[in-house]
């Protein structure tokens, strides 16, 4: 017993010095000084008569060093990364996906923004200032910004009202000379319009958005037909809710139309019941883009 009591003694002491030292050296660890990049919004650019509006809503920037992930981080930033030296600095602008702030992702839409000799100091801040554009794959494959003659959306059978354009200059209108204007009220209390073209689109799991502005006090459904042989499917993609300033919003497609791979064609549709306390309700839309790469 006594030859145990000393064994242990032994032992515990022997292990002193070298969780002591153990200690030391964690306490003593420096993770090093940062070289800090600055970015308070990253800028996009559009051919519009071919691309549509440039106006985004970058909210994130995701940021990789040597093909190496620092990180996602909300805009304005300053982010800290732990390189000295030249290096290959690469920026991805991000989005709320279907609006949600917890699905943000970069856009797989938009470029990235290179810089390939970046100088990386330690202790200092430098601000860069990027700017992105659409890959040359994207394609683009409706555009309704309500600025020409007719409305490519064609209101249902079912619907109780129509969708008008807003007078040029005013303050329902978002860009351009007119944006699009649905009026809801107890007795026009349903409004339903689909895109007047079909399209054909990537069911096997090509990335597909459609884009949009809009305002509105209250629920939007955007959804999809697709017509196979023998019937049309309505399929809800998304329930918009009530935004009382103007809000853009990429709203994936990509799954609900791999659901309907025997398809022979889409429609996307736009639906609304009336529904708010207002005596009105007032939907506004402008610049939709449907578009996959």
């Amino acid at each position: 017993m006594r030859m145990t009591k000393v064994l242990f003694k032994f032992l515990f002491l022997s292990l002193i010095p070298v969780i002591f030292f153990s200690s030391c050296r964690k306490e003593n660890l420096k993770p090093g000084i940062p070289a800090w990049i600055t970015v308070d919004t990253i800028a996009f650019q559009t051919v519009y008569v071919d691309q549509g509006t440039a106006m985004q809503k970058i909210t994130d920037v995701w940021v990789f060093v040597n093909d190496q992930s620092i990180g996602a981080f909300q805009l304005p930033a300053t982010i800290p990364i732990l390189k000295e030296g030249t290096g290959e600095l690469r920026l991805e602008a991000g989005i709320m996906l279907n609006g949600i702030s917890t699905t943000r992702l970069p856009n797989m839409f938009f470029k990235p923004v290179i810089y390939e000799d970046f100088n990386f100091v330690p202790d200092s801040t430098v601000l860069v200032s990027p700017e992105t554009e659409y890959w040359e794959t994207v394609h683009f494959v409706w555009k309704e910004d309500f600025d020409a003659m007719s409305v490519s959306i064609d209101t249902t059978a079912k619907s109780k009202t129509n969708i008008v354009l807003t007078e040029p200059g005013s303050d329902e209108t978002f860009q351009g000379e007119h944006s699009g204007k649905i009026v809801l009220d107890s007795v026009h209390n349903f409004y339903e319009g689909a895109s007047f073209t079909a399209f054909q689109l990537p069911t096997n799991g090509k990335p597909v958005f459609l884009e949009m502005n809009y305002k509105c006090n209250n629920m939007l459904v955007v959804g999809i037909f697709a017509q196979n042989t023998s019937q049309i499917i309505q399929q809800p993609v998304i329930f918009i809710n009530p935004k009382d300033h103007w809000n853009k919003i990429y709203i994936n497609l990509t799954s609900e139309l791999q659901k309907h791979s025997d398809a022979l064609d889409f429609k996307i549709f736009f639906g609304a019941v009336f529904s708010t306390q207002d005596e009105q309700a007032v939907i506004l839309m402008d610049n939709i883009k449907l578009i996959y790469r």
